[in-house]
């Protein structure tokens, strides 16, 4: 299968919803992973991401204007052990007690169920990336309506391993821009991963929808010291 450039691979859509991309850097010396976040409403590009220990979370820019605070803040990622976990919505506090408990990532999928925000029914979108030596493994998942009216569910996990050097792995919410919304559909979209970590910053961003992108998050981690580097950008800020 050949690789989507990663610029191409996000402009393609211009309201892709929430989106994630793991994989490896070109040199194969690190993960790379990502979040980014839109919005098409003032409430949705009413946010901004700040770092939370080794994760992130997501927060109102102007509290005063916030409402419906449940769909729009959570946290994003959320670091543990030598894993990482990354998801778009408030499933992620039930998928990171589950996972820090024992149970597996496919055990927490099977709990979980698309977004209660009919008539789009977004998917719930996780990837859980392990640190593992000098690789990493990495799963991904998607939980969507198989329907228009949300009576039946689709669960659908990816898992990779031995990801080759400059490859990265995209999944977001929305397959195209329309009313409602629909669902991702397939396996996740390869992308290429080419330069530094403020190359791969530049690329999503700067081709990212420039009237709905609200907030972008990366980060690298050496797979040898698993010492990691991050950066957000904020529309707001």
């Amino acid at each position: 299968m050949k690789a989507m450039s990663l610029g191409s691979a996000v402009a393609r859509v211009s309201y892709p919803g929430c989106g994630m991309i793991a994989g490896k850097s070109a040199d194969g010396s690190s993960a790379v992973l990502t979040y980014f976040i839109m919005g098409r409403s003032a409430l949705s590009k009413n946010r901004v991401f700040v770092e939370d220990g080794g994760g992130v979370r997501i927060e109102p820019y102007i509290a005063s204007a916030m409402r419906n605070e449940a769909l729009l803040v959570y946290s994003p990622v959320l670091a543990f052990e030598n894993k990482l976990l990354i998801g778009n919505g408030n499933h992620m506090e039930t998928m990171y007690e589950a996972l820090t408990s024992g149970k597996s990532f496919e055990e927490t999928v099977a709990a979980q169920g698309f977004l209660p925000d009919a008539p789009h029914f977004t998917p719930r979108l996780t990837a859980a990336a392990a640190m593992n030596g000098e690789d990493f493994r990495l799963k991904m998942s998607v939980v969507k309506a198989m329907d228009t009216v949300g009576a039946s569910t689709g669960r659908h996990v990816f898992s990779y391993e031995n990801i080759p050097a400059g490859t990265g792995y995209y999944l977001h919410s929305y397959e195209y821009d329309a009313n409602p919304l629909p669902s991702f559909t397939g396996e996740p979209v390869q992308v290429s991963l080419n330069g530094s970590i403020f190359d791969i910053v530049a690329d999503i961003w700067e081709n990212l929808n420039a009237e709905n992108k609200v907030a972008l998050w990366v980060r690298t981690i050496d797979l040898t010291s698993h010492k990691g580097m991050s950066r957000i950008i904020n529309k707001n800020r």
